[in-house]
């Protein structure tokens, strides 16, 4: 545990970055203030490399894939707050049950966004938007599978859940390789968060 050791120790040169993110979305909890949910999206969606613009069709100018997301969540902005409501109840420390939970809303979230980004599923960017707003959420893009997959390595009983029917696959299996390794740094360290794992799984 040396390197999570070092990402506990790196934790504050990412703490105003993180603070800024997490209070933007105290701020604007919901998605009723166009405004404060068009800065959460350009933040979030750019500031944490999420890559989702790429997946939507640019209609010309600079940023115009982004302002279609935005348009495009603050016209479903009762479905998105809906979800975040619901992951809003979910607290640390994470057990199944409340993994369940996390799978199937970011699912839904992926399904929800997936007219405005060509049927594809933006696992990453649903990921890192719903931690931001609930960070009990494990952050998951490529780098995050991939160096979990070495820590942790696959053992049948990690697969304590069946797959909701709203879940994404990759989601939901990089979750349930998540909980154990997650459990073994709480006993390792007390205290760890979700959010230091994720800085450890990530830099």
């Amino acid at each position: 545990m040396v390197e999570l050791d070092k990402a506990i120790q790196d934790a504050p040169n990412w703490a105003v970055l993180e603070e800024t993110l997490y209070e933007l979305c105290r701020r604007y909890p919901d998605h009723t203030d166009q405004a404060g949910s068009n800065a959460k999206l350009w933040l979030i969606g750019r500031g944490l490399a999420t890559g989702v613009e790429r997946q939507i069709k640019s209609i010309g100018g600079q940023g115009s894939a982004m302002q279609t997301l935005c348009e495009y969540i603050y016209q479903n902005r009762r479905q998105v707050d809906a979800i975040i409501g619901r992951l809003r109840e979910v607290e640390e420390p994470l057990d199944e049950r409340k993994l369940i939970t996390i799978v199937r809303e970011h699912g839904s979230f992926c399904r929800l966004l997936s007219p405005v980004v060509n049927g594809k599923l933006v696992r990453s960017f649903a990921a890192k938007y719903l931690h931001c707003h609930c960070p009990s959420v494990p952050i998951y893009d490529n780098e995050a599978r991939k160096k979990l997959g070495m820590v942790c390595l696959w053992e049948d009983a990690f697969q304590v859940f069946a797959l909701p029917k709203e879940g994404d696959e990759n989601y939901y299996w990089f979750a349930l390789r998540f909980l154990p390794f997650y459990r073994a740094a709480r006993q390792l360290r007390p205290g760890v968060t979700v959010r230091l794992l994720d800085l450890y799984l990530l830099w």
